[in-house]
């Protein structure tokens, strides 16, 4: 199932209880007379357009008869995470919901896998370019300065996710084009290629490149990530975004293929060594 703007998690669980009501033969009216509630709420949390307490989806799901342990915890943990208080909520207001809702589904992530062949991750983007990036983008010709303000404001808090006690796993596969596209001009760029030499030196980030030279490129259809959330990333998600919108894939048998896929990407890539030899050099020639 493809999601674009409306928020991942409340549209997730809304779709999974409107298919395990309809798996019942039950109408929205049949429904709500089971579980005591009004067609309005029902419908609202169907649609995704209300949040769902952890409390009342737990009676739903007992109700509806769902059993499976792990589509519980799944469900449940979505729930749960939506209402936790993040550095994001202070963006809610001034930023498209779908952009709020990638990063809070970022900093609740136990593993992050990306591949990014034309622009450096957002995760170890250093300020300088993340301005370039942001400001010359096509994405700006429809922002205001104030709102490009603000979207780089939201691009570097969203790497507070370094800090946290138990960061996420993150595994980045960057296209060589992404190193030797000189954004913001040589200073800025060398910038950014210090930052990811140090980023890499953290335990929880594993940085390869994906070099010219290679003979085949299981990657050409462009850029992705890969979120393990909920408990032990027992949900995976992959997001995939556009300058018009972000669209979030969690069919098991697409994100299979999106995971083979990046497996294949990171056979092909340098080793983390040789990819930060590369890295190394490039910044020698600037």
């Amino acid at each position: 199932m493809g999601y674009d703007q409306q928020t991942y998690r409340r549209q997730k669980i809304g779709d999974s209880l409107r298919m395990f009501r309809e798996g019942l033969g039950l109408t929205q009216r049949a429904a709500c007379r089971l579980l005591d509630r009004s067609q309005a709420s029902l419908s609202a949390y169907e649609n995704g357009h209300r949040a769902i307490r952890p409390r009342d989806l737990k009676h739903i799901l007992d109700v509806y008869g769902v059993t499976d342990d792990l589509v519980r915890s799944r469900l449940l943990s979505l729930a749960a995470q939506g209402r936790q208080d993040g550095w994001w909520h202070d963006f809610e207001e001034r930023l498209e919901p779908g952009v709020v809702d990638f990063a809070s589904l970022e900093a609740d992530a136990s593993s992050v896998r990306s591949f990014a062949p034309q622009v450096v991750h957002g995760l170890v983007q250093s300020d300088g370019y993340a301005r370039a990036v942001i400001g010359g983008s096509g994405t700006a010709l429809r922002r205001t300065r104030e709102e490009i303000e603000t979207d780089i404001r939201f691009r570097l808090n969203r790497q507070k996710i370094h800090d946290l006690a138990c960061p996420p796993q993150i595994v980045i596969v960057l296209g060589e084009a992404a190193l030797r596209q000189c954004m913001g001009g040589r200073l800025v760029m060398r910038d950014q290629l210090l930052k990811l030499l140090e980023m890499q030196e953290r335990p929880h980030i594993e940085l390869q490149v994906l070099p010219f030279v290679v003979q085949r490129h299981p990657g050409l259809d462009g850029a992705f990530t890969i979120m393990g959330v909920g408990s032990e990333g027992s949900l995976e998600v992959v997001t995939v975004h556009s300058m018009a919108r972000t669209w979030y894939v969690d069919e098991p048998s697409d994100v299979d293929h999106y995971g083979r896929t990046f497996d294949l990407l990171r056979e092909v890539a340098l080793p983390e060594t040789d990819s930060r030899a590369m890295i190394e050099e490039i910044v020698s020639e600037l």
